[in-house]
């Protein structure tokens, strides 16, 4: 696990909107490792002091330059490729000398997984996070909120706050004890459609996992992230259902997501190292860790794949 030490408000973080592209130049005086390490350090403007982890934990950068240099008649290698984690990032390098680093965080939003948001901070911050991992509303997506112990009202105001159209969000709430039909059901024209599932925990999941299947074959299939999926409370579900349960509930639906390349956020409002959190965080891709610092709002990245985790950095 390699953790960010808190010199500075800037994580050591690239190729998150889009992959960062190098070409390496092999007439260059500096080795393929080195490029890299300065592409990066470039990109996420930071010092060089501020890199977390040394290249050779991830690669012998001698091993490399070796692997892909060409031969000493000139001759270029044989295509190939070496695909390694370094820092909070996937690189993969190529014997023409092309390199792509993508951040984790970058491939779970562009290619799908669930993240968890947790944190000990007022709820209209979850509200304004949950609304921004909605994605952007130019982008032709499908959202799908899964409410328990919370008022469909929640979904509905970050479903309106990230300017998601009616026609494309979708909320389902669980009920424990029946309501009458006429609170049952929201699906008027110009609204959100909003369906309680009255049962058990099992009868709600596998009501999640229909209604994600029937959008996407709505949609013809989902493109990678298309589908937008939000479970709120974590906090509720394990105080009213336990550990085990949770853990099973959490596993299923998560598949679920990656079924279809979805990216799901799940929120469970207590600090990192409570023990609710630290029951379930193995469950996700990433945790975005929140909290109010001295200039406002800052996060920090616990990357599961890649065990590491960022510094501090206002949001």
């Amino acid at each position: 696990m390699s953790i960010e030490e808190q010199k500075g408000t800037t994580p050591f973080l690239c190729g998150v909107e889009s992959p960062l592209e190098i070409q390496y130049d092999w007439e260059s005086d500096h080795s393929m490792g080195a490029a890299i390490v300065q592409a990066m350090v470039e990109e996420a403007r930071v010092d060089a002091t501020d890199v977390p982890q040394s290249f050779y934990e991830s690669v012998d950068p001698d091993a490399l330059d070796d692997l892909f240099r060409p031969q000493i008649s000139g001759s270029p290698r044989m295509k190939g490729k070496l695909s390694f984690s370094f820092a909070g990032h996937y690189v993969t390098a190529r014997s023409d000398g092309h390199i792509t680093v993508e951040s984790e965080l970058g491939r779970v939003k562009r290619t799908g997984g669930n993240v968890m948001l947790t944190g000990d901070v007022p709820e209209d911050v979850f509200n304004q996070l949950s609304a921004q991992l909605l994605g952007d509303a130019a982008f032709d997506r499908t959202s799908l909120f899964a409410l328990y112990g919370r008022n469909a009202d929640v979904a509905q105001s970050r479903l309106s706050q990230a300017g998601v159209s009616s026609d494309h969000a979708h909320i389902l709430t669980h009920e424990p004890v029946a309501r009458s039909a006429a609170q049952d059901q929201s699906n008027q024209s110009g609204r959100m459609s909003i369906s309680s599932i009255v049962g058990s925990l099992g009868e709600f999941q596998s009501a999640i996992r229909e209604q994600v299947f029937d959008l996407q074959q709505e949609r013809n299939g989902f493109d990678s992230a298309e589908l937008r999926f939000c479970f709120d409370s974590l906090q509720l579900l394990l105080e009213e259902e336990g550990t085990e349960t949770t853990t099973q509930f959490i596993t299923t639906v998560t598949e679920t997501i990656e079924d279809v390349n979805g990216f799901g956020h799940f929120v469970l409002p207590n600090t990192y190292d409570s023990p609710p959190v630290q029951a379930v965080q193995s469950l996700f891709d990433v945790i975005i860790e929140i909290k109010i610092g001295v200039d406002g709002l800052e996060q920090r990245l616990h990357l599961q794949d890649t065990s590491h985790t960022t510094r501090w950095f206002q949001i």
